[in-house]
C-alpha cells in the first residue's frame, strides 16, 4: 500500500521530499562554488590546505559539543576551556616546564572543568545553561587573575630549541601533511569509535532519544550525561592547546570566537543527515562548511559582520530543516 501510495504522489511532493533530503547540501555546495568563481585561488591546493589546518580547532572542539547536544545539553563553556587550557600551556611553557607537564596539565584541567560542568548539570540539577554558562565566567576570571589583566604569552621569543617540540603541534608537518591535520584525524577516528561501537555510545543514544525511557531501561542516565561533559571538556582542552601551538601565543578570550562557530558547524551536521541527527561525521563536515566559508568571505575582503550573519543564519535554517524532517 505504501508503494502504490507513493507511486500516486505528484511530482510536486516529490520535489520538496527531494528538497528536504538533499537541498541543504546543494545550497552548502552552491556557496563554496561562488566562492570559487569570484577567487579562483579557492579552490588551490594551498588554499585548501590552509583551511584543514585552519578547521582542526573548530573541528575538535565541536565534536566535544555535538556529544552533549545529541544527549540534549548544551555546553557554552567549550571554548572558554579551549581559552584557560590554552594560556595553561603558554604559561607552562614561559616557566620552562617538560613538555609532558606542558601538555597534561592544561588537558587535566579541560577534564576537571568538564567533570564539575557534569556534576552541577546531572546530579545538581543546574541547567546546563545556567552551570556552563557559570564556568564559563569563573574560567574568564582565572584567565584575567594569571595574565595580569589580560597579557599576552608569547612563545616566539623564547629559544627556538625550547619550544620546537611543542609548536611542532601546530605548525609541523608530518611528510605532506600537517600536524595539526594528523591530529585531527586521530581525534575523528577514536570518536566515531567513541560515539559508534562503545557502550557509551549505546547509552547516550538512549538518553538522547528518551532519557525516561532508557532510566527504565536501567542506563544510568545522570554518569551518562556527566560523561557527555567530561568528554567535551577534554576535547576543548585539546584544542586550547593546539591553538596556542599554532598561533605561538596565548591571549584571554581568544578563543571565543570558536563558540558560535562550534555551535554552526553541529547545527550544519544535522542538514547532512536524513533524520536531523547530531553525528560526528556531519559535524566535521559543518566545521569545514564553516571554516571555507570564513575563508573565501576574507578573500572577497568581507570581514566578520557577514561571517557572524551567515553562521547565525544557517543555524536557523538547521533548525527550521531539522522540524520539518521530524515533522514528515
Amino acid at each position: 500500500m505504501q508503494s502504490i501510495a507513493a507511486a500516486k504522489r505528484s511530482p510536486d511532493a516529490f520535489l520538496l521530499d527531494q528538497l528536504r533530503a538533499y537541498g541543504p547540501v546543494i545550497g552548502m555546495l552552491a556557496v563554496l562554488l561562488i566562492f570559487a568563481v569570484l577567487k579562483p585561488s579557492f579552490l588551490s591546493a594551498a588554499n585548501i590546505g590552509n583551511v584543514l589546518h585552519q578547521s582542526v580547532i573548530l573541528i575538535i572542539m565541536s565534536f566535544g559539543l555535538a556529544v552533549v547536544m545529541a544527549m540534549r545539553g548544551v555546553d557554552l563553556s567549550i571554548a572558554q576551556i579551549a581559552d584557560g587550557a590554552g594560556l595553561l600551556a603558554a604559561v607552562l611553557m614561559l616557566h620552562r616546564e617538560p613538555l609532558w607537564i606542558v601538555i597534561l596539565v592544561p588537558i587535566a584541567f579541560g577534564l576537571i572543568a568538564g567533570l564539575i560542568n557534569g556534576l552541577l548539570t546531572a546530579y545538581a540539577g543546574i541547567p546546563a545553561i545556567i552551570s556552563t554558562l557559570g564556568m564559563m565566567f569563573v574560567i574568564r576570571s582565572g584567565e584575567l587573575l594569571m595574565t595580569n589583566g589580560a597579557e599576552p604569552q608569547i612563545l616566539f621569543t623564547l629559544p627556538r630549541g625550547l619550544t620546537r617540540d611543542f609548536l611542532f603541534i601546530g605548525q609541523g608537518s608530518i611528510g605532506p601533511v600537517s600536524a595539526l591535520v594528523m591530529l585531527g584525524l586521530v581525534v575523528f577516528v577514536l570518536m566515531m569509535i567513541v560515539t559508534n561501537l562503545t557502550t557509551f555510545a549505546r547509552r547516550a543514544r538512549a538518553v538522547g532519544g528518551n532519557s525516561r525511557a532508557a532510566y527504565l531501561a536501567g542506563v544510568n542516565v545522570r554518569a551518562v550525561f556527566a560523561g557527555g561533559f567530561v568528554l567535551a571538556g577534554l576535547l576543548s582542552s585539546i584544542a586550547g592547546v593546539a591553538l596556542v601551538a599554532r598561533t605561538s601565543i596565548a591571549v584571554p578570550r581568544g578563543a571565543e570566537p570558536y563558540l558560535l562557530d562550534a555551535f554552526a558547524a553541529v547545527y550544519l551536521g544535522t542538514l547532512l543527515s536524513r533524520r536531523a541527527e547530531i553525528t560526528i561525521w556531519g559535524t566535521l563536515l559543518g566545521g569545514l562548511f564553516i571554516t571555507f566559508l570564513g575563508n573565501g568571505l576574507t578573500l572577497l575582503g568581507l570581514g566578520a559582520p557577514y561571517r557572524y550573519a551567515l553562521n547565525g543564519g544557517f543555524i536557523l535554517l538547521a533548525m527550521a530543516i531539522g522540524a520539518l524532517k521530524r515533522n514528515q
